[in-house]
């Protein structure tokens, strides 16, 4: 059996300095709004069709932030998976409140920026971009957590 690949789009709301959180029932991590593209689907479509089926609003996406390479392990079983994220927008949403799930495994709440390692936003690269853009930086994102082809103690 081939090892799972995720394909993924991802969104961020930011509303007073916090940003928008999920997390499942039972599981220690939380990650970013959104979920997998299916085959032949936009990561933009598929974000905003996500974003309804999780949160039943309807969201704007506003610009992609770039990309995040991550793998991990469950069961003994290496997952690899790609984040597309983009940022995302809804008038609707108010930080006074953390917003009810559409979906009875996922719970969503706000989230300050110096808190995200405490609460272990995945893939773990997130902490310092979303840290780094609501200060101003505008970089694209592209972070891996996959090693790199290349052994960098070896280069001249």
């Amino acid at each position: 059996m081939p090892n799972p690949f995720h394909h993924l789009a991802r969104g961020i709301f930011i509303k007073d300095n916090k940003v928008l959180l999920a997390q499942a029932t039972g599981y220690p991590n939380t990650f970013l709004p959104g979920g997998h593209i299916e085959f032949g689907e936009s990561a933009k479509d598929a974000l905003i069709r996500e974003i309804e089926e999780e949160l039943g609003i309807t969201c704007t996406v506003v610009s992609l932030l770039g990309l995040v390479e991550h793998k991990w392990e469950k069961k003994g079983i290496l997952n690899c998976e790609i984040n597309q994220v983009f940022e995302v927008t809804n008038d609707e949403l108010t930080t006074s409140f953390n917003p009810k799930s559409s979906e009875s495994h996922l719970n969503f709440f706000w989230c300050n920026a110096n808190d995200l390692d405490t609460i272990n936003l995945q893939p773990y690269p997130f902490r310092n971009l979303i840290k780094n853009y609501l200060n101003g930086n505008k970089d694209i994102w592209w972070e891996s957590t996959l090693n790199s082809a290349i052994d960098d103690t070896n280069r001249s």
